[in-house]
């Protein structure tokens, strides 16, 4: 063991050569400082190789600036779940929905110049023998009527593609229901095609977005739900005159009538959403706070 002395003796030799010696005892560790800069590495020890460019982090900032680029999802939580999305853009016909008298919607092509696909939606509530939806051809409500949709109080929702003003004895009437378990989150309908094949569709509301009376929706076959037939997107809070995005697959197989029947289907589900959001605002519940 060293005596204080000659430790004393080391230092001022340290000192006086300008050079580091070890002073403690040999066999015992290395002291680390709390500052590692002071940290001495045993040269025995290799240094580390370099990364491979697989094993580097990737540059967060980088990720930022890419994301602008990227398509924005449209579908969250249930659509997820159900892997709903339309990523072919190219085979769907685009509308944009605008809010028009109280409860009416003027749907119109994005393509301005497609003359013959704007549409103008009535909606009447709560009248007995007058139709709930009355889809209009043009962009008022003057139009002809291509197709009406009874939603009554109690029993089954109705549609029919046809002039009901002029010509209401040739209508085809077809059904609609709620699917949901204690909810109404998903819609049924029954249309026969063309060749006579009947087909059951639902209308499927995959996200509700804020302050809103309706959400999101999508449009599947029955048992074919990887496949979007036509979807709603919702401006949510956001909307002013402008109420949300449209837009409809192109089937030739499903016939002439198949965009009307879209259209009138939606825009019953539509309604239906609205009167339920109108029920609950101006219940008595609601007015007593409770």
């Amino acid at each position: 063991m060293l005596e204080l002395r000659d430790r004393i003796a080391a230092i001022d030799r340290a000192l006086q050569e300008v050079q580091e010696v070890e002073i403690s005892r040999p066999g015992t560790p290395v002291r680390h400082s709390l500052d590692h800069r002071f940290d001495k590495t045993d040269p025995d020890v290799d240094a580390a190789p370099a990364p491979t460019p697989s094993q580097e982090k990737t540059n967060p900032f980088e990720s930022l600036s890419s994301s602008g680029n990227e398509k924005k999802r449209f579908y969250d939580s249930v659509a997820a779940a159900y892997g709903l999305g339309i990523l072919d853009e190219d085979e769907f016909v685009e509308y944009v929905v605008y809010d028009a008298f109280i409860t009416n919607l003027r749907i119109c092509p994005v393509n301005l110049t497609d003359e013959g696909h704007f549409y103008y939606v009535e909606h009447r509530s709560f009248l007995p023998h007058v139709p709930g939806v009355i889809l209009r051809r043009g962009t008022d409500k003057h139009g002809k009527s291509l197709g009406v949709a009874h939603i009554p109080l109690t029993g089954a929702n109705t549609f029919g593609v046809g002039d009901f003003e002029a010509r209401p004895q040739d209508m085809v009437w077809e059904k609609m229901a709620n699917k949901g378990f204690w909810t109404h989150m998903k819609y049924e309908f029954v249309h026969e095609l063309p060749g006579g094949e009947t087909k059951a569709f639902h209308w499927i509301r995959t996200r509700n977005n804020i302050i809103d009376d309706q959400g999101d929706l999508v449009l599947v076959e029955d048992e074919k739900e990887q496949l979007v037939l036509a979807e709603y997107l919702g401006k949510g809070l956001l909307k002013w005159k402008k109420r949300g995005r449209l837009r409809i697959r192109d089937m030739p197989g499903f016939g002439e009538k198949w965009e009307l029947v879209v259209l009138l289907t939606w825009a019953s589900v539509v309604e239906l959403s609205r009167r339920r959001a109108r029920m609950r605002r101006y219940s008595p519940t609601h007015l007593i706070g409770t």
